[in-house]
């Protein structure tokens, strides 16, 4: 019994990592590369992840793919999620996923007295990325020196 609960979590972890990592790379190449965010992929990839979701799936992924009476059609559901997560890969789908998951349009920022319009596209750790279509560009602003000021 044991040796399928370690199977499954194992198994459905790597299944689960590969649909991840599908999703990431889609978007680091669709929106942050585009729009020149110079984050980390690793770094990326560990701030946006929900590790207890991860959890969970692998345990259900591994154990319906490998165990499951069904588990021949759960393979077929789980190709269709690899094309599905694939989709990322396909410049307009993976900017969309990524506009809709990090991007704020229309934010009111502060740096010091200087006040600017412009779209929230990524907040990390470190630094804020905003786009200014004034400028035309984006800008890397420390997370200690800026400040949205939208409701």
């Amino acid at each position: 019994m044991i040796y399928r609960i370690v199977n499954s979590f194992f198994m459905g972890l790597a299944f689960v990592s590969l649909l991840d990592f599908l999703y990431f790379i889609g978007i680091k190449l669709n929106y942050f590369n585009v729009y020149g965010i110079n984050e980390y992929f690793n770094i990326l990839f560990i701030d946006n992840q929900n590790f207890y979701m991860l959890i969970i799936a692998a345990f259900v992924v591994g154990y319906l793919l490998l165990y499951s009476g069904f588990s021949k059609i759960f393979m077929r559901l789980y190709l269709l999620c690899i094309v599905v997560s694939a989709l990322s890969l396909y410049e307009p789908v993976g900017k969309y996923f990524a506009q809709k998951e990090f991007m704020l349009e229309n934010q009111s920022f502060q740096v010091g007295h200087k006040k600017f319009q412009g779209d929230l596209l990524y907040q990390g750790r470190d630094f804020t990325y905003i786009y200014r279509k004034d400028l035309a560009k984006t800008v890397k602003i420390s997370n200690h020196d800026v400040i949205n000021t939208t409701p």
